[in-house]
């Protein structure tokens, strides 16, 4: 287990190589990677009180504006430091698990800053300044704890935090020295993050035939897991909010997501940025890959055919047998530019009856109203089924009758008639 303390998460982005290669760590189980609760609040705290601040300034800007102004301007809304809280414990989640800080640290943390024990101490003047260092106890036996609970784990416990933590590198001070007494080599404590990545995940040199093998993997094998991906990520349930698309009539209009990454047609456009890592006893390839997705959207309240490029940031096993392909992390959907370039998926998309039904009657769409109607209506158009199957799908939808959305559209069963059947296609070709 790699425990960070603040210091070092505050000093690395959240996006940038580091923490790419801490998922990568934790995507294949190399390791795990995560953080005291005290970490992470204290992280979250300090993102708080910066929109505080912030808040504060532009209230007293726009205050001062409205003094000089001939006109009513804009009001401020009201600071919600909990929901800026809730948001970074979210971002910072995504790449740490996040270790509970037990009530004996908590307690332990407030009685050594009280005594002046280690790694708590006085700032400033040692006789009369301000006694600190409640939380960093709290962090420090938290990941103590940890290798005590975990006997079979190595723990790496970074911080930067020389002063109260030492360097780790000779013998701890009282009371420190006693709580790591016999964990020995199981609790290693290093100073700097990018030491414990050369320790777990060395970089290792890429070879001349590794990016073809890369680019044959993905285009066997990328297909699959991006159109899974991509309804994880962009689709209309949950959505991660609205993006352009290229439709197949070439104009570029804003789509509310992806009906069906299945139904869409992927093809690997482009590789960049190749690097090569152990990871354990297998090599793994972080690499920036391209995609160009062309399947069924929603546009305003109807389905349409949209065409994007989608950038994401992989790790490719260089060993495929058995590994999975992870995906680090992505960016927003954007349209291509040229529609007439495009191989466009045909426009029916078989659906069976009982996905359908299953969609209609999930209470995690219905919750939702509008999106919930948006994707009954894309699903019913682009499915083909027997005039039976989807007499009884509507009957299932006059069962649920408020589902009118907040755009104000209205359904009515007889709009429902969708595509024809395929009754004239042959035996073997309607299996």
């Amino acid at each position: 287990m790699i425990i960070l303390d603040s210091c070092v998460i505050r000093g690395m982005g959240l996006e940038d190589s580091k923490a790419e290669l801490l998922r990568a760590i934790a995507r294949t189980k190399t390791e795990r990677v995560g953080a005291p609760w005290m970490v992470v609040e204290e992280l979250v705290a300090q993102k708080a009180l910066e929109y505080n601040s912030a808040h504060e300034a532009a209230a007293s800007a726009l205050a001062q504006l409205q003094r000089k102004s001939y006109r009513t301007e804009p009001e401020l809304g009201a600071a919600d430091p909990e929901g800026v809280r809730a948001i970074w414990r979210v971002k910072y989640r995504e790449i740490l698990e996040v270790l509970p800080t037990s009530e004996n640290a908590l307690r332990e943390g407030m009685y050594r800053e009280a005594n002046v024990l280690h790694p708590a101490r006085r700032k400033g003047d040692v006789t009369k300044g301000v006694k600190v260092g409640a939380r960093d106890v709290a962090i420090w036996l938290t990941a103590v704890e940890y290798a005590r609970n975990h006997p079979k784990e190595t723990v790496y416990f970074v911080s930067e935090n020389h002063t109260d933590f030492t360097k780790g590198t000779g013998a701890y001070p009282s009371p420190m020295d006693a709580d790591v007494e016999g964990l020995g080599h199981r609790f290693r404590h290093l100073t700097n993050l990018d030491d414990v990545l050369d320790l777990v995940a060395p970089q290792v040199e890429v070879e001349a035939p590794d990016e073809p093998d890369v680019r044959s993997l993905l285009a066997e094998r990328g297909a699959d897991f991006v159109q899974w991906m991509l309804t994880k990520y962009w689709g209309i349930t949950p959505s991660r909010g609205d993006f352009q698309t290229m439709t197949q009539a070439g104009t570029v209009e804003l789509a509310k997501g992806w009906v069906d990454g299945r139904a869409s047609l992927v093809e690997l456009a482009d590789v960049t940025d190749l690097k090569a890592y152990r990871l354990g006893a297998e090599t793994y390839f972080v690499a920036t890959v391209s995609w160009q997705i062309a399947g069924p959207v929603v546009t305003g309240s109807r389905l349409n055919l949209g065409a994007c490029y989608w950038d994401t940031r992989l790790i490719v096993p260089r060993n495929p047998e058995g590994k999975l392909i992870h995906i680090l992390r992505e960016t927003t959907p954007v349209p291509v530019e040229d529609a007439a370039k495009v191989t466009w998926p045909p426009r029916l998309v078989p659906v069976e009856k009982s996905s359908a039904l299953e969609l209609l009657q999930n209470k995690h769409f219905a919750s939702r109203k509008e999106q919930w109607g948006l994707t009954v209506l894309a699903v019913l158009e682009a499915m083909t089924m027997s005039p039976a199957d989807r007499q009884e799908l509507i009957e299932s939808m006059r069962a649920h009758r408020d589902w009118t959305d907040s755009s104000g559209l209205e359904v009515e069963a007889k709009d429902l008639h969708g595509p024809a059947p395929l009754e004239d296609a042959p035996e073997d070709e309607e299996e």
